[in-house]
């Protein structure tokens, strides 16, 4: 006779239903897989007591509690020292890998204190990557055992958090951050226009700047171009755009070789100042046109982690950046803001 193919009643249960089942022994513990694993590596019951700090009989006893557990003999006993017998055998790779998790686990759960993580992912801004991006990136080495840094467009961006591509970001991200987004300020700086060293006349003319000179764009970040557009229209100009580069050191380079004038704040020129390339700075004229700068990360998400990148930024802009400003562009040295109250998160 046919089994109907709907009864339901002759269906195997699922492993995870067989899983579910399955009653642990209260002497079935991480403890006692423990004592087996380290029994069976130190070759004796006594060299595993050593190791674990215990006595021979209790390691016996709970060796033989387990075994009774489980209805299976893990020792021959007839040998010295006992060896592990063939379906011990085949056991102690599955309770070395149990102990392993769990170690993982328990790791994960203490990621709010000082658990080592095992890899931490970070967007960063080009312009911090290139001067502090290496002391926060240091800083991270007792933190994490892997830290990946990329300074994309998308790795900036709040999207990234959400969709859980980075852990934390340091960006200029000028939308409204998601509710599970936290964010840290950190730096507030101002714009400087740039002109070739060549440039004869005053760089804070930016009326005859813009029409003696092509206006290169800095066009990875749409916001930061959006509002240069919007303030130079507001001046009544209407620079004429032949290039548009997405990386601050192309557009610098270009116009290093003279090949027109920018808008770019403090952070994206202060290397190529640094290094004595052949531009000439001054600052925007309108202290409102800023750059604000700032952490961010999935809410109650490694918060000490967070912590300590949001002051390891600050302490590196503070000891090697702003001094760097003072000396080459001391006109804007005030309006280079370091926030350094992580209370102010929101």
């Amino acid at each position: 006779m046919r089994k109907n193919s709907n009864d339901r009643s002759h269906i195997e249960p699922s492993s995870g239903e067989r899983l579910s089942r399955f009653a642990i022994s209260p002497a079935l513990t991480a403890r006692s897989l423990e004592f087996f694993v380290t029994v069976a590596r130190e070759g004796s019951m006594s060299a595993a007591a050593e190791r674990l700090r215990l006595t021979q009989p209790a390691i016996s006893q709970a060796i033989g509690a387990l075994e009774a557990s489980l209805g299976v003999q893990l020792f021959d006993r007839s040998v010295r020292p006992p060896a592990l017998t063939l379906q011990a055998g085949a056991l102690l790779p599955h309770a070395i890998a149990i102990l392993e998790s769990l170690q993982k686990f328990d790791n994960a759960l203490r990621l709010g204190h000082l658990a080592q993580l095992p890899a931490l992912r970070i967007g960063m801004l080009n312009s911090v990557a290139t001067t502090i991006g290496p002391v926060i990136i240091n800083s991270l080495r007792e933190m994490a055992a892997e830290v990946s840094v990329d300074s994309g467009f998308f790795a900036t961006r709040f999207q990234s958090l959400s969709q859980r591509e980075f852990d934390f970001i340091i960006t200029a991200d000028e939308a409204s951050p998601p509710p599970d987004v936290q964010i840290m300020p950190i730096l507030t700086e101002p714009l400087l226009i740039i002109v070739p060293a060549s440039y004869e006349g005053d760089p804070r003319d930016i009326q005859r700047v813009s029409e003696t000179l092509d206006h290169i764009r800095f066009g990875r970040d749409p916001n930061m171009v959006s509002r240069v557009d919007i303030a130079l229209q507001a001046r009544g100009m209407a620079p004429q755009r032949r290039f548009h580069l997405d990386t601050n050191e192309g557009v610098l380079q270009m116009v290093a070789a003279g090949a027109g004038w920018t808008v770019l704040p403090v952070l994206a020129v202060i290397k190529a100042m640094e290094r004595g390339e052949p531009i000439r700075v001054a600052p925007y004229p309108e202290d409102s046109l800023v750059r604000s700068i700032f952490l961010a990360m999935r809410r109650g998400d490694g918060m000490h982690v967070g912590e300590h990148i949001h002051d390891v930024a600050i302490t590196g802009l503070r000891e090697s950046i702003l001094p760097k400003v003072k000396k080459l562009v001391p006109e804007v040295a005030a309006r280079f803001r370091l926030d350094t109250l992580r209370e102010g998160a929101v």
